[in-house]
This record gives C-alpha cells, sequence and structure tokens, in this order.
C-alpha cells in the first residue's frame, strides 16, 4: 500500500481553489492529482484515475457535490469523500452522507482541519461532531422505511458488532476501538465492514446515525 494519499479536488471558485491547493503543500503525504472547476470534471477525474480521497465543494456548475458523490461511488466504491462546503442546513448535510460521504467540513474549518479529515476518510474514519450528528438525526425523522416491522428485526449484529457500533456513533475511530476492546485494529476494520452490510450503509457516519435512530445504540 502506497504511503501517499491521492487527492482530486472539485471546487469551483477560484479564490478558495488556490487555498485548498496552499492548504494540501502542508501534507507531505498528499499526491494531489487533479484540480477540478465543477462536478463533471470531477467526475471525469475520478473515474479515469480514482484517487484515494476526493474533497469536494456542493454547489457546483454542471453536477453538483451530492450527485458527484453519487455517481463516483456507483462506479469507484473505494473512493473516501469529504465535502468542504459553506452549507450546514439539515437536509445537505443529510443527503451528502447518504450518498457515501465519509466526512463533512464547513468552509470556516482550519487547514489543520482539512488535512485531518483527508488522512481519516484515507483510513476510512470520520468524527462525528454533535453539530453535524443532530442534524441528520432531524432528517432520519422524516424517512419512510419499506417495512412496517420492528427496526430491531431488520438488522443482526453480533454483541462484539454492537458494542463497537455504539462505539462509533460515539465518535471513536478505529485505532481508539481497538485499545478499549484490547483487539487488534485489523479487527476492528472488519467488524466495521459487517456492520455496514448488515445496515446496508455506505460509510460509518451514517451506520452511526442509523443505529441512533433506531436506537441500537443510546445517546449520551
Amino acid at each position: 500500500m502506497s504511503s501517499l494519499i491521492r487527492v482530486v479536488v472539485a471546487e469551483d471558485e477560484p479564490a478558495y481553489r488556490n487555498a485548498i491547493q496552499r492548504t494540501l503543500t502542508l501534507m507531505p503525504e498528499c499526491e494531489l492529482i487533479a484540480v477540478c472547476k465543477d462536478g463533471q470534471e470531477a467526475l471525469e477525474a475520478c473515474l479515469a484515475d480514482p484517487p484515494d480521497v476526493l474533497l469536494t465543494d456542493i454547489n457546483m456548475p454542471r453536477m453538483n457535490g451530492i450527485e458527484l458523490v453519487r455517481r463516483v461511488l456507483k462506479q469507484e466504491k473505494g473512493i473516501m469523500v469529504v465535502v468542504l462546503t459553506v452549507n450546514e442546513d439539515e437536509d445537505t448535510v443529510f443527503d451528502a452522507v447518504r450518498a457515501g460521504a465519509m466526512g463533512y467540513l464547513l468552509k470556516t474549518s482550519t487547514p489543520q482541519d482539512v488535512i485531518e479529515a483527508i488522512r481519516l476518510a484515507d483510513r476510512g474514519e470520520a468524527k462525528i461532531t454533535p453539530k453535524i450528528a443532530a442534524k441528520i438525526l432531524g432528517d432520519f425523522g422524516r424517512i419512510k422505511e419499506d417495512e412496517e416491522t420492528d427496526d430491531s428485526e431488520l438488522y443482526v449484529l453480533s454483541d462484539r458488532e454492537s458494542e463497537i457500533l455504539d462505539l462509533i456513533a460515539k465518535g471513536l475511530r478505529n485505532k481508539e476501538i481497538a485499545a478499549q476492546l484490547c483487539i487488534a485494529e485489523k479487527t476492528v476494520k472488519n467488524h466495521v465492514s459487517n456492520i455496514l452490510k448488515a445496515l446496508q450503509v455506505n460509510s460509518r457516519t451514517e451506520a452511526a446515525m442509523k443505529a441512533l435512530k433506531t436506537k441500537m445504540v443510546e445517546t449520551n
């Protein structure tokens, strides 16, 4: 596995696009393979040479960031997505997570926040901040379930997987979960993969939100 993190950036505002490029120069392990001015250009770049991480805005010409994430992950599921935007309304946050975004940052974030988000996404991890979690939970309450059966019967997790899901919902990373449970980090990753399949979700962020909504885990 390469030590470099290959990144594609999608941002339509020239000034902020330049700012992102400057930020990524502070990240020695970053290999910036494409800087795109709109969603369509980013889609083509990601499919031609799939990056490890896609860092994308939401409001862009030709194709918005939500549609970009959906289309990219439909064909290249291994790409991790971090959204970097001015949008913090519930619908936009929810749609980004449902589409498969691993991280969601506002443009008021510091350069170090952006770098950390990319590094976490590359490891398949993302911090779930209380503010973002609250917004997504609000929209989960409006989802109509296809089945009328009890939600608890839809997901069959082992005791260990339930324990790990609870820690994911609390915002712990794989390394932190492994340390707390005294198991190998690789074992945690395998359990997380099983959890995502069982809950039929695209990311650990969505898994946490679904678990909270269905009361599989408890909020503190």
